[in-house]
């Protein structure tokens, strides 16, 4: 993935913010199957989603981070992480929640990708916003403080936890 700059996310005309509610449409096949017929399909949504879950579990695990350093490394409130992985297969991991778990955790960008994959589709920063401010900011390792404040400077309304 080619090196992505603020100058180049500040100046690009981007086709997504990456925050859109129909965002994943557009790259699954949640937009072209009747949802009874998805689950029956061979690596269905559900099951990327299952296998996300599974990641990110597992990732956390071995960091082995308290409660409270999960929270400030990451900005997600660990109780609702906790509800999101054991939440139903249908209960969904939103994009803004892996972009801000990569950051926390310092993942590389192949690791990011991944995670991006099995959430709905890989990193596209030339297409996508938020795409393009997690490469920025792996690329650049910065921490979530960061990640935010690369966010407000590009105009992409990503809030943080109270």
């Amino acid at each position: 993935m080619q090196n992505i700059t603020l100058d180049y996310i500040l100046n690009h005309k981007f086709e997504k913010t990456g925050l859109e509610s129909d965002y994943s449409d557009k790259f699954s096949r949640s937009g072209r199957f009747a949802p009874s017929m998805l689950s029956s399909l061979p690596d269905s949504d559900e099951d990327k989603m299952a296998e996300l879950k599974t990641k990110l579990e597992r990732i956390d695990y071995d960091k082995a981070f308290t409660n409270a350093k999960f929270e400030a490394k990451t900005n997600i409130k660990k109780n609702s992480f906790r509800k999101a992985l054991n939440g139903g297969p249908k209960r969904k991991i939103q994009r803004v929640t892996v972009a801000k778990f990569v950051i926390g955790f310092e993942l590389s960008l192949n690791e990011a990708n991944e995670l991006f994959t099995l959430e709905s589709h890989p990193l596209s920063p030339n297409e996508v916003l938020l795409d393009a401010v997690v490469v920025h900011c792996i690329n650049n390792h910065h921490d979530i403080a960061e990640f935010f404040a690369t966010c407000e400077q590009v105009g992409l309304n990503v809030k943080a936890c109270e």
